[in-house]
């Protein structure tokens, strides 16, 4: 599941850094690379189970 959550993520915000520029431009890679790091910092912070 987070996985899917990652790729569509990014899709997202690719495609808005795409449309956009300027000020704007730099507001959206600033929220993917927060949203990225904050989905990667909840992977990593669940417990494994096997």
């Amino acid at each position: 599941m987070k996985q899917w959550l990652i790729i569509l993520c990014c899709t997202v915000f690719v495609a808005a850094s795409l449309l956009t520029s300027g000020l704007t431009r730099a507001l959206i890679d600033l929220a993917a690379f927060a949203s990225l790091l904050w989905i990667v910092l909840g992977i990593k912070s669940e417990p494994v189970k096997h």
